[in-house]
């Protein structure tokens, strides 16, 4: 596979970019909602490729990768794969952080990749246990609202 050839840096970087991406909710209501059609998920997995791939045509051309920059080739992405035309400026944010993780990992510091990585797993590990207990209270009274109020903060919220 291509990955086993990736300089670590980048690797990191890509890393970094797929957890930023399944932060950002109006992507992952996309996915959810298959609002990209049957091929949502494929869609989703080659954004990462195609940002990964815009900051390498950068780095090859001896350019600074920008967050304005990186809003548009965002936007340009979710209206053509999604369908979707963003109104809240997420995109900004999501563009500063992968920024932030371009810059650090090029430097081989990966501490905003090693804290998303946790982060996912934390929002994947809370999931699995709701939907347990969803599934286990099926029938039964109890207080099915409070696990679900959680489960979201983590994902709305792009700031560090």
């Amino acid at each position: 596979m291509g990955d086993s050839e990736m300089h670590p840096n980048q690797a990191a970087f890509v890393e970094g970019v797929d957890h930023i991406l399944s932060k950002w909710t109006a992507l992952e209501l996309a996915v959810k909602h298959e609002w990209g059609g049957r091929s949502t998920q494929d869609k989703r997995d080659n954004m990462v490729d195609e940002i990964s791939d815009y900051f390498d045509t950068l780095v090859r051309k001896r350019q600074t990768p920008e967050p304005t920059d990186l809003q548009g080739l965002l936007l340009d992405i979710l209206d053509d794969d999604f369908s979707i035309a963003l109104e809240d400026d997420s995109e900004k944010e999501v563009a500063r952080l992968i920024c932030i993780v371009f810059n650090e990992c090029k430097t081989g510091n990966y501490a905003t990749v090693d804290r998303l990585a946790a982060e996912r797993d934390a929002r994947e590990k809370q999931g699995n246990s709701t939907a347990a207990m969803q599934s286990q209270g099926n029938g039964q009274q109890g207080d099915s609202d409070d696990s679900d109020s959680g489960a979201s903060d983590s994902d709305v919220s792009m700031e560090e």
